[in-house]
């Protein structure tokens, strides 16, 4: 058989055996690869609905006079509680239209509320750009710490003197408002004189003040108005204590069950017992020192990726290390690039400045002035 009738039985060969199967093996394959896509869009539509079911739970406001422990959930968060039996006792309205949304919380000593939590947070799903709280650089406070600021950042706590009597402006939150209604209504004794350990914490998506307020009756000096050296250092001592519970409540990771996790800093002052301090060290490194070690270790391991991949490729170390370098640098550039063209496109955050506060909040006044 001569090189023409080869050819001829090859042709005829693939038209009769090779293409019937192989169009057959496609035909099976497209059909195959249809079915999972449908169950894989089947499965992200599900899980969404799950996902979303989930949220708005977690988003619905709790109701006034509802009584919670360990930690309140709202708008995505966690917020942690000091032992005892919570009672809500302000919200602010559902309905009403700022990013805003404020929570109070009280405990009952009798009849007496020896502690109190007001929460304000963004709702869930809002972009928002809070400005910085202006008293974690406040002079003259308890206790101001800041652990990171940026343009888009913050996690600062600090302690200071509160005062209800001394302010009832505009400037009053809504939900305290509503708490000081409740407590006159069911004949609850609100104090007009606190001390408040205050946490805010802030990302690009969420944002959580909080402020923990307790009854100084009977850790006050002259006045009511200056506490004891010793309170002073435990005050700073719980701050620290419980500021990583608190941001791993921001984050929504505090775990369902178990104990509380957070002392009462009213009893244990009381009771003149040190409250146990977090190491500032780890502390300070905080959440700029966990993102920076993971960039800089996902780089890493991106450019080792590049160069065995270029190397094995190439055959050339020189050739495979020069490109793995170039494209580092070039990533790197157009996500930069990629985020700014995106950021154009965005929805404007929502804007929210100084947040509604409960009254007077700063230094203690110094004891004989008017």
């Amino acid at each position: 058989m001569g090189p023409v009738g080869v050819e001829v039985t090859v042709r005829s060969f693939i038209s009769v055996e090779i293409a019937p199967r192989f169009a057959t093996f496609l035909s099976v394959g497209v059909n195959f690869g249809m079915r999972l896509v449908k169950l894989v869009m089947i499965s992200l539509f599900a899980a969404m609905a799950c996902l979303a079911a989930i949220g708005d739970a977690r988003a619905q406001p709790a109701d006034v006079e509802e009584r919670v422990t360990r930690f309140l959930p709202i708008e995505g968060k966690q917020v942690p509680l000091p032992d005892g039996t919570w009672i809500v006792a302000g919200r602010s309205p559902p309905g009403a239209p700022t990013a805003l949304v404020s929570v109070v919380l009280v405990r009952l000593d009798a009849s007496r509320v020896d502690a109190a939590i007001v929460i304000q947070t963004n709702r869930l799903n809002s972009r928002v750009a809070w400005s910085r709280a202006a008293l974690c650089e406040g002079v003259g406070l308890y206790f101001a710490r800041t652990r990171y600021a940026s343009e888009h950042d913050e996690s600062c706590a600090y302690a200071a003197y509160v005062s209800t009597g001394l302010g009832a402006g505009p400037g009053i939150d809504p939900a305290w408002r509503q708490a000081t209604r409740v407590a006159a209504t069911r004949g609850w004794n609100l104090p007009d004189i606190w001390v408040d350990v205050a946490y805010r914490i802030t990302d690009r998506r969420d944002a959580l003040h909080l402020r923990y307020l307790f009854d100084p009756i009977g850790k006050t000096g002259p006045g009511a108005a200056m506490l004891a050296r010793a309170h002073v250092q435990s005050l700073g001592d719980w701050a620290m204590a419980h500021w990583d519970r608190v941001d791993s409540g921001f984050r929504n990771r505090l775990p369902i069950d178990g104990p509380p996790g957070m002392t009462d800093w009213g009893r244990s002052a009381a009771a003149a017992t040190p409250v146990a301090q977090a190491e500032p060290d780890s502390a300070a490194s905080g959440q700029l020192g966990h993102l920076g070690v993971k960039m800089l270790t996902y780089r890493v391991f991106g450019t080792l990726t590049d160069l065995t991949v270029n190397y094995l490729w190439l055959g050339s170390l020189p050739s495979a290390s020069g490109l793995a370098v170039v494209g580092g640098i070039a990533s790197s550039s157009l996500y930069f690039v990629h985020e700014l063209v995106w950021s154009r496109f965005e929805q404007p955050a929502d804007r929210v400045g100084t947040v509604p506060g409960i009254g007077y909040e700063g230094p203690p006044p110094v004891p004989g002035a008017r």
